[in-house]
């Protein structure tokens, strides 16, 4: 959750959602040379409070992801590949952010292959002016089937000491079943 985490917007007419994302499982992480790498199994079985009820039909999710040094940036890719109930999602993305101006730049493109194939690009430009922080933001995701939704967003943060801050932001989303602008 962030300062974007915004209530009363339209909701996006494509929009990206993964599979199972919580059940049991296991994670390994390691490195060699630049590269880090983590793998992980997550197994989310029906039946049962603690999900291990192996009479029920299993849904499992598989992932990787990786970061790799390439020149100055470091860039992470990553895929996952989750069943459930006999259909499979498939999902690859890679981000990467620079150094650029006073602040950073980050992007990311992310694809996934589910019932209906969806594509997510995205940029984001934060800096800090005097002692505020700001952030401007794209996406753009592109679901089969649906209209492209396209959002623009916008935050400035202010710390005001004994750890408070206050905040402003903007979204704006076209592409959006009710299309509205947030601003607080």
């Amino acid at each position: 959750s962030s300062d974007l985490t915004d209530k009363g917007l339209g909701t996006a007419t494509s929009a990206l959602s993964l599979g199972n994302t919580t059940g049991n499982g296991i994670q390994y992480a390691t490195s060699f040379g630049g590269t880090a790498l983590t793998i992980g199994y997550l197994l989310d079985n029906g039946g049962g409070a603690d999900k291990f009820d192996t009479s029920a039909a299993a849904e499992n999710t598989m992932a990787i992801k990786s970061a790799i040094p390439v020149g100055p940036l470091s860039i992470t890719i990553g895929y996952t590949s989750d069943s459930t109930a006999g259909a499979t999602n498939n999902t690859m993305g890679g981000s990467t952010s620079m150094a650029a101006g006073n602040g950073t730049l980050s992007l990311a493109y992310v694809s996934s292959d589910a019932a209906a194939d969806t594509t997510q690009m995205s940029a984001k430009y934060a800096t800090t002016i005097g002692g505020a922080s700001l952030a401007i933001g794209y996406s753009s995701t592109d679901k089969a089937g649906a209209t492209n939704t396209n959002d623009i967003t916008a935050s400035i943060s202010q710390s005001v000491g004994t750890g408070a801050s206050v905040f402003a932001e903007f979204v704006n989303r076209s592409g959006a079943e009710i299309g509205r602008a947030s601003c607080r």
